[in-house]
């Protein structure tokens, strides 16, 4: 990356029609005639310095400086190669006033000479002399030349030329206008020769070096004349040489980093700066050069540092036509853009220019972009800079690709610091090494200069997350929404995942809602009706982290589990867009009747960007699909939060519903007790008990279903057990079985069903008892004798899950577990049941 600041443009000659010839421009050796007849050996070491050589013809025979009445010329550029450079530090500079006044008395203040041949006059003149000065430049100028041309003691012919430097190549172009029609009698110009001085070793005036020649040799580097006339008539005329030698040009950057010391996972300012050594080396063929051009940046941050989610806060990208890569104008893009400043710092001026950093549109293939622009009207430098994230290491790369030719000693990028900085520190303590691989321009080896910060100030190792749950509305049984917030602190360990135990109770209506299947759901792919709330996060460092948002949908069963959700979060801000992020959560039914919400490791990054997770807030309030406990005991939502590192940790909110003592509860109870065939005498009749509620009613806590007189337990059936360990693994001996169970509930689209098998005596107990097992609830039943003598089952602590209809069957048959003591044929058994609901109601 350089910057050019100089060379010249000079008048050309009108004519009745006007154009070019015979044009030359390349560098020759100091005391070789500079003329377009016979054109000099090109002498271009890449980077040295040499004379340059500029002439031409003038076509048509026009009356440049006179009154000829041809087409007379009006305006000239002279657009030099990228990488020709002058430096206006060179020589002192002749004031404006002075020169157009009475020319430059100082030739201390020379960087040139002129040569031009006339006609028109009495007889022809050849190599009429003349001189190139460096003037004081205007404000918005690099620099400014003059050239003075004599002829036998006429008046001297002056002509100003500003330089500018192009915004497409950073080339620099001399420029003429309104070249006067009348200066001095009848004079016209054939032939203009300029020569612009190289070392000052062959030019004593010069302080230093004028002219610097490119250090590309892969392609020519070409001068176009262009002339305008005051008819409108255009015309240019190109020439062109290829430097030599480009492998013996110094190349030895270097990296500069700030601060070196930054506190670990922090967001903050910080800059890199791009070091070039000022001056020459003289390699061993004796010749001095200045140090390669830069031609492509990548700037490669350690890993660690990372893209600050919170940089995207109110962010408006720039275009790429508000920032006029191509435009000779301040670029005009929004505030909310600017990202950062840059510092260049160039030989050819004496103060530092400045400029920002800018946010960048995404392109197809390109999310992250930003435009670099040296905002100063003597020297505009635009580069775009592609930035890629390693999606392994979250390490940063920023890549400018064909930066232009222009000197500098050291170009310092700044990213913004605050609330909202680019970046953000390694959450680790330790050395980071930043590294800058620069190509030059001369196709020699990329050179890799590094750096090293420290990232220091590391708290110790903590992870105190908290959790906040509250419902909309806390009626027993009633509809309600659920709101449920793990908040971790900033500078601790990263959140990795998480799981919410619901209160028993506390439960969600799958059958209420359309599924999403698991597979759509991982892509973010769930229609509106499976969608069941919502999501909010904030993620990143520093006192504003970025808010996300997104949509909750029930989703089809995963890993075993019954149903999922999947948390669906766009990563769209209007300055990026990341897609969607999908995470999915196992509901698995507890023993108790509660769900347990189970997340997939959270992502750690997207896009290669990290996230660090402030907040996480769930809200289910999808209508009619979660209702409240019907117990109003006091409980709790409680979770377990743990860190990428493992470490786990409990917390819980506290949740009790109200207003228990308004809930119905009138559970009805039916029998049947085999057929007519199977009810006699020494019959092992099977057994059918239902229990039925009302949707709305609180639920079952307890049940005592007494069997009637005369039905008893067959203990002869009763050989095989099976253990509490074999009940909770569903490996119970197929000769436990008594017989199924069958549930049907609110929560869910099908009915639950299994087995029921004959458990060991629990402890204290003397009878066996009984295991319901309904797949996704496993209940346990006491079975106990009356004071009369009749068998009584007892389900203690049912868990707050409204069912509608519960059918236990026991088996009959030779090996049933049931006996009747005497003969039922034709007689009126009866069961009696006693019931107490979860809301503490009562029924017979």
């Amino acid at each position: 990356m350089t910057v050019v600041v100089l060379l010249l443009a000079v008048p050309s000659p009108a004519a009745a029609e006007v154009g070019l010839s015979n044009v030359i421009a390349h560098p020759i050796a100091a005391g070789k005639p500079c003329r377009n007849v016979s054109a000099p050996p090109v002498d271009a070491p890449a980077g040295a310095h040499r004379d340059f050589c500029l002439s031409f013809s003038m076509d048509g025979g026009g009356d440049v400086f006179g009154g000829g009445g041809g087409d007379d010329v009006k305006d000239m550029d002279i657009a030099l190669p990228a990488g020709v450079v002058g430096d206006p530090n060179a020589t002192p500079r002749c004031p404006q006033a002075t020169f157009a006044a009475a020319g430059c008395a100082n030739p201390a203040t020379r960087v040139g000479s002129a040569l031009a041949d006339v006609s028109t006059l009495p007889f022809p003149l050849a190599d009429i002399a003349g001189d190139v000065y460096n003037l004081t430049p205007a404000g918005n100028e690099p620099a400014r030349l003059g050239i003075q041309l004599n002829a036998l003691g006429l008046i001297p012919v002056r002509l100003e030329s500003p330089i500018r430097v192009r915004t497409t190549d950073a080339g620099l172009t001399s420029t003429v206008r309104g070249i006067a029609r009348t200066l001095v009698g009848d004079l016209e110009i054939t032939r203009m020769s300029l020569r612009l001085w190289g070392d000052q070793a062959d030019h004593p005036s010069l302080a230093k070096p004028f002219i610097s020649l490119p250090t590309r040799c892969d392609a020519p580097a070409t001068t176009t004349v262009t002339i305008r006339s005051y008819a409108g008539v255009e015309r240019s005329a190109s020439a062109g040489f290829t430097p030599r030698d480009c492998d013996r040009v110094p190349y030895t950057p270097g990296l500069e980093i700030d601060p070196l010391e930054v506190p670990a996972d922090r967001p903050g300012e910080s800059s890199a700066t791009l070091v070039l050594p000022d001056g020459d080396t003289v390699g061993p063929d004796g010749i001095a050069r200045r140090q390669a051009y830069i031609r492509r940046v990548a700037l490669q941050l350690p890993e660690g540092v990372a893209l600050n989610p919170p940089l995207a806060q109110g962010l408006e990208p720039c275009t790429e036509e508000q920032f006029g890569a191509g435009r000779d104008a301040p670029p005009a893009c929004p505030a909310s853009s600017e990202i950062g400043r840059v510092r260049f710092e160039t030989p050819l001026l004496a103060e530092p220019l400045t400029g920002k950093v800018y946010f960048g549109v995404p392109r197809p293939g390109q999310r992250l972009r930003n435009f670099v622009s040296v905002e100063d009207p003597r020297l505009r430098l635009k580069l775009i800079g592609d930035v890629t994230v390693d999606q392994r290491t979250g390490a940063i790369l920023n890549v400018f690709e064909d930066a232009p030719q222009v000197p500098f000693t050291r170009f310092t990028f700044t990213y913004n610091g605050g609330p909202h900085a680019t970046l953000t520190s390694p959450p680790t303590c330790g050395p980071r090494i930043a590294r800058a691989p620069l190509t030059p321009w001369t196709g020699q080896p990329t050179v890799t200069p590094e750096a090293t910060f420290t990232t220091v100030d590391c708290a110790p190792p903590a992870f105190t997350p908290s959790l906040a749950a509250d419902v909309s509305d806390a009626r027993a049984g009633a509809g309600t929404a659920l709101s449920v917030r793990v908040t971790r602190p900033d500078r601790q360990l990263r959140l990795g995942g998480m799981s919410v135990s619901l209160p028993p109770g506390l439960t969600g209506r799958l059958g209420a809602v359309a599924m999403c299947p698991a597979a759509d759901a991982r892509e973010g792919r769930c229609p509106p009706a499976a969608r069941v709330g919502s999501v909010a996060l904030t993620v990143g460092t520093g006192e504003a982290p970025l808010p996300l948002s997104g949509d909750v949908f029930l989703t089809s069963g995963f890993d075993g589990a019954l149903a999922g959700l999947a948390m669906v979060v766009s990563a769209r801000v209007p300055a990026l867009d990341l897609g969607t992020v999908a995470v999915l959560a196992r509901l698995a039914l507890r023993d108790d009747g509660g769900i347990d919400v189970v997340t997939e490791g959270l992502p750690q990054a997207v896009e290669g960007i990290p996230v660090a997770y402030r907040s996480i807030e769930l809200r289910i309030d999808r209508e009619g699909f979660l209702q409240n406990a019907t117990s109003c005991a006091a409980q709790a939502v409680r979770g377990t939060i743990t860190a990428v590192d493992g470490t786990a940790v409990a917390a819980e909110a506290p949740y009790a519903a109200t207003g228990c003592a308004e809930l119905p509860f009138g559970p009805r109870m039916r029998a049947s007790l085999g057929a007519p065939g199977e009810v006699a005498k020494g019959a092992h009749p099977p057994l059918a008990v239902t229990v039925e509620q009302d949707d709305g009613a609180a639920a079952l806590r307890r049940a005592a279903v007494t069997l009637p007189a005369g039905l008893g337990i067959d203990l002869a059936n009763l050989t095989t057990l099976c253990s509490d360990e074999q009940f909770a693994a569903r490996a119970c001996p197929p000769a436990s079985r008594l017989g199924s169970v069958e549930a049907d509930t609110a929560l869910l689209p099908f009915p639950l069903s299994g087995p029921v098998h004959l458990l060991r005596p629990a402890a204290g107990a003397t009878l066996p008892g009984m295991g319901v097992d309904l797949g996704l609830l496993r209940m346990r039943a006491g079975v106990a004798l009356t004071a009369d003598g009749r068998i009584q089952t007892i389900f203690e602590g049912l868990p707050d899950v409204p069912l509608r209809r519960l059918t236990l069957t026991v088996d009959g048959g030779r090996r049933g577990a049931l006996r009747l003591s005497r003969d039922l044929c034709g007689r009126e058994s009866h069961l009696a049941g006693a019931f107490t609901s979860h809301a503490g109601g009562s029924a017979p």
